[in-house]
């Protein structure tokens, strides 16, 4: 979309989508730090053309209903996981076609637990610890990207109702736990929904956390295993 102006000297020039958009995005960033997770750098004017994909944290459904009013159909938004607004079409959050849930640890040989009680604001992210137990006789090695990530549960049923929606690092780094040994690994706790039925991010109560264990040297072929449900407190 394109805006005629006039300048101060009576020529016409044209304002864009980009133009109007890019000091909201700086002002946002100055006045909302967090808010925005993905967005185009307004320092940058190459290759502007709408629409421009932002995303929002969890918490920040207000500010995205915001750009919405001002921006709409030149903005593509996303809160957390899901789309904004509330029903547009968007990439569903599932397991990949095909993909298999991991089997849950075998509590006679590894053995997890959370290093104090977890409790998180709704719609935030949590960086918490893991401890694990190896009750092996052998040393046991867990391959992460620095941390271990969670997915929040209901812990009734199991169901994934929501999780870590940003951006991951990459580094292979491994934690150890010699036989009879233990390990304390970050563990990153976000609060974004996964489903449309329960808002933008997981409501207060108490629900269940489970992460992802990856055991052995080689994240492309070594056995994955879940923990089992652990406990997690939101708050409002």
């Amino acid at each position: 979309m394109s805006y005629d102006a006039r300048s101060a000297s009576g020529s016409l020039t044209v304002v864009t989508a980009w133009d109007e958009l890019k000091p909201v995005i700086a002002r946002l960033r100055d006045q909302q730090p967090g808010a925005l997770t993905l967005h185009p750098t307004p320092e940058s004017d190459a290759a502007r053309t709408p629409p421009f994909e932002i995303q929002l944290a969890p918490w920040a459904a207000d500010t995205a209903g915001e750009l919405h009013r001002q921006f709409g159909d030149d903005v593509e938004l996303t809160v957390g996981a899901l789309p904004y607004p509330p029903g547009r079409q968007g990439r569903p959050w599932r397991h990949a076609p095909g993909s298999q849930v991991p089997d849950l640890l075998d509590p006679r040989e590894v053995t997890a637990e959370l290093d104090g009680p977890a409790v998180v604001s709704s719609g935030h992210t949590l960086h918490h610890r893991l401890i694990v137990h190896n009750l092996t006789g052998g040393e046991l090695q867990i391959a992460t990207n620095g941390h271990v990530t969670a997915t929040v549960v209901d812990p009734r049923t199991g169901e994934v109702v929501g999780g870590y929606s940003g951006w991951h690092t990459q580094p292979l780094i491994f934690f150890r736990a010699a036989p009879g040994g233990s390990a304390r690994i970050p563990l990153l706790i976000g609060t974004g929904s996964h489903t449309l039925r329960l808002g933008y991010t997981v409501p207060a109560g108490e629900w269940g956390i489970q992460a992802t264990l990856t055991l052995g040297p080689d994240p492309r072929s070594s056995p994955r295993r879940r923990t089992p449900i652990l406990p997690l407190t939101i708050t409002a």
